[in-house]
């Protein structure tokens, strides 16, 4: 629906929306629309942490009550609760005993149950105390800690975030006072975490709070700690890599308290103890330090992504609907995107999307990659946004230029041996606009649109600058491998003249863009093919099967360090539309989409599934992952340490052997 009010919009008639949201919809099927979190039922928030029993009376556990029972008081009574917590904490000041530490730990949790409403100051100590005595529980040997230990410290834990979060205290590097019942306690806060800084954490949610829907997979480990959701509004600071990240960004972090003691001092003789807060960011670390040992984290990767992209800002149909019809209203969001601050140690895969569609329609294969940890550790993911109503090779000029500018930004010196390796990863349309970036030109794509040489193009430099960008260039000596996924290499039949003359119609081009190149056909009467000067080409046409740019494009000369591993889809049929329809994927045909003799083709692999759905299947996931972990096995363990350009100088690779194509069987090529 969001999609066919984009439409009426942009074209003023609802009818001739409705048509061309039909064909481009049979035609591509690239973009998505989904809602991709929801939050939770409120839980009562605390109180709905303890049991109760019929009488009103708090359900303690029967390790607590077994505690309780030989000092003669009854827990449930709040009266009797105070003396056995005081009692009890003495004992623990002379041993550390896990049944003494958890029924501390239980007791406090329950009178702060019990005080939240009224006196919510005395519940944040009652829960920093839980909190003191959950960390020690925990601190014992496995053998002896008390089942349910675990979730008593985790319940505890979020109950206090809750509140300081009411107060605006969760700040890293702050310092918090906070009461204790039986001592002084303070919280320092500290962020843990190898790329984001203590700036980069503004506000947060609990992942625990939300309900994750448009994610086939949802990546969650049980352990110690409650998993967040960090959220980090772009900063007022002038750092140069800020411009590649959304405004708006969320990552996982999982919070935990560690309880330290202090000695007496002259001003505080009884000692103290100090409740630090550590923020794990878990795709560094799945574990943190507790008492001596490795102690696994509870960690959420899947949420802080779904929450991402349930903002208003990031509807896949708008973005995707408004690139297409209106190229150019998306310019300023044009580009490179990181969801994760940049690290010169990790290989970038940049996925590039296709026609009719946003960075958003790689979430799923994302939050895929990115729960793998031998992934997640040798390499960042980058997402490419562009108008797709140009025609591709306009928008892949474009990529060479943004991909230029963030290695100029990020690596000014060419040091990060890392960018050297960078994989594309591209769906439909977007695995063109990624061949793109390693090919040589020569003189075979300027032919195409003319037989006379370019010195005699007569055009002011910029105009001259702009046709040199867009007809000649070399290979990214930085792109090592390209994996394309459900691309026309030989166009789509779908890109026919229906929809090329619809695509005309609705497809609105600027008309400084449109007046520039009606005066560049003025000042060179003659100089360009007749085709080519008839009218503005829309990324339908270069699409065609009769685009001359795309068997350009599998001529052209690849670098010779590049290998490329192709997915086609080949979409089930049955017995009846066997008859009538050609095998591919609905959109791209079997033959379009296979790459059998391009020379440095490394792999092919045809998968069962539609265009739409081709680059979410888990079969096109796995080879991904497959591909990424060959990429790196060839790396290892000498390959970080030699220069990128021994790598480039491998020599082509001609005795290929023919690639057969065997739904959803892998076809290596050595």
């Amino acid at each position: 629906m969001r999609a066919a009010v984009a439409f009426s919009r942009l074209t003023q008639s609802p009818a001739l929306a409705a048509v061309i949201l039909t064909v481009v919809a049979l035609c591509t099927g690239c973009a998505t629309s989904e809602q991709w979190i929801e939050r939770r039922p409120a839980d009562q928030a605390y109180a709905a942490r303890l049991l109760w029993s019929r009488d009103g009376r708090a359900a303690l556990s029967d390790a607590t009550l077994a505690v309780a029972q030989p000092r003669g008081l009854d827990p449930t009574k709040p009266d009797q609760r105070a003396k056995l917590l005081e009692l009890l904490e003495q004992e623990a000041h002379s041993t550390l005993a896990p049944d003494l530490e958890f029924a501390l730990a239980e007791l406090a949790a329950t009178e702060a149950d019990s005080l939240v409403k009224d006196d919510p100051d005395a519940a944040v100590g009652f829960y920093a105390e839980s909190l003191v005595h959950g960390y020690r529980a925990l601190a014992a040997d496995e053998r002896q800690r008390i089942p349910g230990t675990t979730r008593r410290y985790n319940d505890s834990l979020k109950a206090l975030l809750r509140l300081l979060r009411e107060r605006d205290q969760v700040k890293p590097g702050a310092l918090v006072p906070l009461p204790l019942t039986h001592g002084a306690c303070s919280v320092a806060i500290e962020l843990h975490s190898q790329r984001w800084t203590e700036a980069d954490f503004q506000s947060f949610e609990f992942a625990s709070d939300f309900q994750v829907l448009a994610l086939r997979n949802h990546y969650h480990t049980t352990g110690i700690g409650t998993p967040l959701i960090a959220i980090r509004h772009h900063p007022d600071r002038d750092q140069p890599q800020d411009k590649f990240y959304p405004r708006k960004l969320c990552y996982p972090l999982t919070a935990v308290a560690r309880a330290e003691s202090y000695e007496p001092t002259p001003a505080r003789p009884e000692g103290g103890v100090r409740l630090v807060l550590e923020l794990h960011d878990t795709t560094d670390h799945e574990t943190f330090q507790l008492a001596g040992r490795r102690a696994p984290l509870e960690t959420d990767l899947t949420t802080p992504l779904a929450y991402y992209l349930d903002q208003p800002d990031l509807q896949d149909r708008d973005v995707s609907t408004i690139g297409l019809l209106k190229p150019d209203s998306v310019k300023q969001q044009e580009g490179l995107y990181l969801l994760e601050p940049y690290d010169p140690n990790r290989i970038p895969v940049v996925m590039v999307h296709g026609l009719w569609s946003s960075p958003a329609t790689w979430m799923e294969m994302f939050n895929d990659l990115r729960s793998d940890p031998r992934v997640r550790s040798r390499y960042q993911f980058w997402f490419y946004l562009y108008p797709t109503g140009h025609p591709f090779w306009v928008s892949a000029a474009q990529m060479r230029k943004d991909l230029a500018e963030l290695r100029q930004t990020v690596d000014p010196t060419h040091t990060a041996y890392a960018l050297d390796q960078t994989v594309l990863v591209g769906h439909s349309m977007g695995g063109l606009l990624s061949r793109l970036q390693t090919v040589d030109s020569g003189q075979d794509f300027w032919r195409i649109v003319t037989d006379r040489e370019f010195k005699e193009l007569d055009a002011d430099p910029e105009v001259r600058q702009y046709m040199s960008n867009l007809f000649f260039f070399q290979p990214n000596p930085s792109v090592q491998r390209v994996v394309t996924i459900g691309t026309p290499h030989r166009g789509s039949m779908f890109a026919n003249g229906f929809t090329q003359w619809v695509g005309a119609k609705l497809i609105a081009f600027p008309m400084q863009t449109m007046a520039r190149q009606q005066e560049l056909f003025r000042r060179n009467p003659g100089f360009f093919r007749p085709q080519i000067a008839a009218r503005v080409m829309t990324s339908i046409d270069s699409l065609s099967p009769e685009s001359p740019m795309l068997p350009a494009l599998l001529a052209a000369k690849s670098g010779p360090w590049v290998r490329y591993h192709n997915v086609v889809g080949d979409e089930p049929r049955s017995a009846f539309t066997s008859w009538f329809t050609t095998r591919g994927d609905g959109v791209v045909s079997l033959d379009s989409a296979r790459l059998d003799d391009l020379p440095q083709l490394a792999s092919q692999v045809v998968v069962p599934e539609d265009h739409v759905m081709l680059h979410r299947h888990p079969q096109t996931i796995a080879e991904v992952r497959r591909v990424l972990m060959e990429h790196v096995a060839t790396l290892d363990p000498q390959g970080y340490a030699q220069h990128a350009a021994e790598i480039r100088t491998l020599p082509p690779v001609i005795d290929q052997q023919p690639v057969r194509l065997a739904s959803g069987v892998l076809e290596s090529v050595r």
